[in-house]
């Protein structure tokens, strides 16, 4: 999955040379704690924030001689984990998307953590499974477990680790019997 799929298109913006009137009033109409400021031709430079707009003292000065630098960015075609770890690692609630210089979108971390429960298939109607694994063998025996009986895998997930062992998280679905599927994964497990 790539940022593209699940940006925010066109974000609401304000021009570098507008004053800074002109952004506390954008940042009032939209509800914003953060602006993004473009230039006349779209490129990304900068970003203005509610908190930044308490200390002004002149209303008149350009958006531009007030705001701070855009020290991260994402493309398009970045994936979702690299826009993750950089809103994570730097506690940003938004990302702007580039393309080049030019801004073409937001990611925020809500879209962020809809994709990732989108791809988990988190909501669908299915089972969800938890086994402790200790090597890699014991990830083939369970796939070919879901295989023979013929169960939907609907997302496969690394969760904790305790000691040697992994959990291994699984969302399936199609499953005729589930204390039966459990147990042959069971059995699977002690064999590996």
């Amino acid at each position: 999955m790539n940022v593209a799929c699940y940006m925010r298109q066109d974000p609401i913006t304000v021009l570098g040379t507008a004053p800074l009137s002109k952004a506390r009033e954008v940042m009032e109409e939209n509800a914003l704690g953060i602006l993004l400021v473009v230039s006349d031709e779209g490129e990304l430079k900068g970003f203005i924030t509610r908190g930044a707009l308490k200390q002004v003292q002149d209303w008149e000065l350009s958006v531009e001689k007030a705001c701070f630098e855009a020290r991260f960015a994402v493309s398009k075609d970045d994936t979702l984990e690299k826009a993750a770890l950089i809103l994570l690692e730097n506690q940003l609630v938004l990302l702007p998307v580039v393309d080049g210089k030019h801004l073409v979108g937001i990611i925020t971390q809500g879209d962020v953590l809809f994709a990732l429960a989108r791809g988990l298939g988190i909501g669908l109607k299915g089972i969800r499974f938890v086994a402790k694994v200790a090597r890699l063998d014991d990830l083939y025996g369970i796939m070919r477990v879901l295989h023979d009986s013929n169960v939907h895998l609907v997302s496969f997930m690394r969760g904790n680790k305790e000691g040697a062992y992994q959990d291994i998280i699984l969302r399936v679905q199609e499953v005729a019997d589930k204390e039966r599927l459990r147990a042959k994964l069971e059995e699977a497990l002690r064999q590996g």
